[in-house]
């Protein structure tokens, strides 16, 4: 991650902690890491920014409670805009390449699924699969081997 995107994520995070400030949580950043301890009551959560392939902040350990759904809305709004600007997150779309045939997919409802990263070997992708899977722990992931469709010729004798 470049320098100036680890200061905008921070920047991000701390104008968060501002807004839940104001709604009456504690927060307070974690050392070298980009993440905040949110604390309401009895309730206590870790607001933190996932990198590459996730992107994108998370609001853990995810329980669907209410005072959750409500620190989550919070968080979302706030994100949504930073001053009267929208905040554009880039989400890119990685094309089918297939010289990195095993992928770690993640598993959604109604039997389908999102192509999170490819790897040249297995090794690698399982060892990725293992890194998501302790920081989102309620997502399902698969390692697959995702070779490519190749039309064979066909065999007729003139």
């Amino acid at each position: 991650m470049k320098h100036r995107d680890w200061l905008r994520l921070k920047r991000e995070g701390e104008n968060v902690c501002a807004v839940l400030r104001l709604k009456g949580y504690q927060c307070h950043k974690l050392k070298s890491r980009l993440s905040w301890k949110v604390t309401f009551g009895d309730n206590s959560y870790v607001l933190t920014w996932l990198p590459a392939p996730v992107s994108d902040w998370n609001l853990g350990p995810k329980d669907n409670s209410p005072a959750w759904e409500q620190m989550w809305a919070i968080v979302q709004s706030t994100l949504k805009t930073d001053g009267g600007k929208a905040i554009s997150h880039q989400r890119i779309e990685q094309p089918g390449d297939y010289t990195r045939p095993w992928a770690i997919v993640r598993l959604l409802p109604k039997a389908q699924h999102y192509t999170v990263a490819r790897f040249a070997n297995r090794q690698d992708a399982q060892d990725h699969k293992r890194i998501l899977q302790r920081f989102i722990p309620t997502a399902s992931f698969e390692v697959v081997f995702d070779a490519p469709v190749t039309s064979c010729p066909s065999n007729t004798d003139s």
